[in-house]
């Protein structure tokens, strides 16, 4: 017993310890910005820039592979960016490089009448020996107190190299995340120019590597602060195409695959999931708004899995606080980040750097950050952004299934003239679109007898900019019953598994089960076998009323059958079966 609390103690100092505390924004009036306190003609633009198309149209001019490279060749220059790392050189360590990039936030609000306002966020916690640390951010004021909600957008700044507090090693960091700090430098020069309802925050995080830090902290302040927030876009690891040896799961396919085309969307959650409805917004404004200016045409990809698996990024620490976060990553990743003595890729080591000099003239001219691939992200993200920071409110909705056809009626938002309607069956995509105008209603009679769907909704502007789609509903579609039959919701079964999606399945799957009415129990948990009958793995699975879900994350090269049995106290419920190509 006094062995326990010894240790209860313990873990009890630890806490108070490497908890971030004094959290604390530098410049007041960034702190009044950011709790809506403020008043918006102090940082109106002479003259308003505010329309989609010249929002558009001047992200995509705007955004400079040139810009890419001189802030790559400059963080570079610090040689080592740890956030235990030096802190009073010019020249060198986490010190210089955040003064550099305050200094770069602030030559960008000179360039706009000083409209971006900057800020160090400060907090305290002891990182590698180091006692206080800080966020470097910059501030675009929203026109419209009215919605006080932030959209941001952020990167790491911080790098390391095979010790993750080791300060003397050269750790350039350039795809990680020299590259997604490039992103949010650009996106706040470019996107400063103007004017958008709702607050946009640009910010560069400090002590990811160590444990995500600088965004837990700058989350816990906005939760106690009663900020709301509308979207957060990590970006950490967004400028490389080559596939490394090894790589995380979902991996990539083989060592040196190129890919300049595909860009993964990771976020928490599949069904019901708010961090999915931003991830869906996303790449829907990216496909109607962006995609048709591009000449080169990425695809998004939206993620089962919250990241990587056994990896976790800058935009799990809000999710964590309620708000809703995605992070954006290449499809590509040049190693899975775990430098032990045999390991030869670039991430999380002295080898992340801009890139090599083939022919020793002193010029590098193999480039490991794909500037073209860095700038098409930028404008994903810069678009996405803008959409969110000018769209209107968000709605809801009620579904009323009558056995004939399904209605989706409008109950929460301002009255507009057109709403947008999402369906969803067995993928992180839509599967349909529907628009509405001059109505609060939607009947539909595409939906299938029997079968599941998952319904959002946005609201839709006179400029035509959706809102961020609302949290699903589900509603499963039940048919009419022949004359003189009575339907009893009693007769239907309590728990249900569907079927795994995607399948046939790569990467991650998701397993879902339905609970129609509360069932006492135990213990449950999905068995995965393999075609002989042998246990491969066990998921613990929750049974609460409604939708129910569990990710399998088995890998990038997963073939062959796996069944997945619901268990319940023991005994078989259920049983589904997952095919891999």
């Amino acid at each position: 017993m006094k062995k326990l609390f010894y240790l209860l103690c313990f873990l009890h100092l630890q806490t108070f310890v490497f908890a971030q505390t004094n959290l604390f924004i530098t410049n007041p009036i960034v702190d009044k910005v950011l709790k809506g306190q403020y008043n918006p003609d102090d940082f109106k633009q002479g003259t308003v820039i505010k329309d989609k198309q010249s929002i558009v149209n001047g992200l995509f001019n705007k955004v400079s592979n040139d810009s890419f490279m001189s802030y790559l060749v400059q963080l570079s220059s610090f040689y080592n960016r740890n956030t235990s790392s030096d802190t009073v050189s010019e020249f060198t360590g986490i010190g210089a490089a955040r003064r550099w990039a305050y200094h770069k936030f602030q030559t960008f609000s000179q360039l706009q009448q000083n409209r971006l306002q900057v800020s160090y966020f400060q907090f305290d916690q002891v990182i590698g020996g180091m006692p206080q640390h800080r966020n470097i951010l910059a501030v675009l004021p929203g026109s419209d107190t009215s919605d006080k909600s932030l959209v941001i957008v952020e990167a790491h700044i911080d790098s390391r190299c095979e010790g993750v507090n080791d300060t003397s090693c050269i750790a350039n960091g350039m795809e990680d995340n020299g590259s997604g700090t490039g992103l949010v430098l650009e996106l706040a020069r470019v996107m400063s120019a103007y004017t958008f309802k709702r607050s946009i925050v640009f910010m560069l995080l400090i002590g990811e590597e160590q444990g995500l830090n600088g965004s837990t902290a700058f989350a816990l302040y906005c939760k106690n602060n009663s900020i709301p927030i509308r979207a957060v876009q990590n970006n950490d690891i967004v400028g490389g195409i080559i596939c490394g040896k090894t790589a995380s799961p979902p991996g990539c396919p083989g060592e040196n695959n190129i890919d300049s085309i595909n860009v993964r969307i990771f976020s928490a959650g599949t069904n019901l999931s708010a961090p999915k409805s931003l991830a869906r917004f996303l790449k829907l404004e990216y496909q109607e708004e962006l995609m048709p200016l591009l000449p080169v045409k990425p695809i998004i990809n939206i993620m089962n899995a919250e990241d990587r698996t056994g990896r976790g990024g800058d935009h799990i620490p809000f999710r964590q606080q309620g708000y809703s976060s995605v992070r954006m990553t290449s499809a590509n990743e040049h190693g899975d980040a775990n430098p032990i003595p045999t390991y030869t890729d670039r991430q999380h080591s002295v080898r992340d750097i801009l890139g090599k000099d083939i022919n020793h003239d002193g010029v590098i001219d193999s480039f490991y950050v794909d500037m073209d691939y860095l700038k098409r992200n930028t404008l994903i993200n810069g678009n996405s952004i803008a959409m969110a920071a000018n769209g209107p409110d968000m709605a809801d909705i009620d579904l009323i299934n009558d056995g004939n056809g399904l209605t989706v009626k409008v109950n929460k938002a301002k009255q507009y003239d057109h709403y947008r309607i999402g369906f969803r069956t067995h993928s992180n995509d839509f599967d349909t679109l529907i628009n509405i105008d001059h109505s609060l209603e939607l009947k539909t009679y595409h939906v299938r007898k029997d079968s599941i769907y998952y319904v959002s909704i946005a609201s839709v502007d006179a400029e035509g900019i959706e809102s961020i789609f609302s949290t699903e509903k589900f509603v499963k579609v039940l048919g009419v019953p022949a004359a003189g039959i009575k339907t009893d919701p009693a007769n239907e079964k309590a728990i249900q598994l569907f079927a795994a999606y995607p399948n046939p399945a790569d990467e991650t799957t998701t397993i879902s089960v339905i609970v129609n009415r509360p069932v006492d129990h135990k213990e449950a948990y999905i068995l995965l076998t393999d075609i002989n009958g042998k246990e491969t793995g066990r998921l613990k699975m929750e049974l609460r009323q409604h939708i129910n879900e569990v990710i399998y994350e088995h890998g990038f090269h997963a073939k062959g059958i796996i069944f997945c049995s619901l268990i319940i106290d023991g005994r078989i419920f259920d049983t589904g079966k997952l095919v891999f190509r």
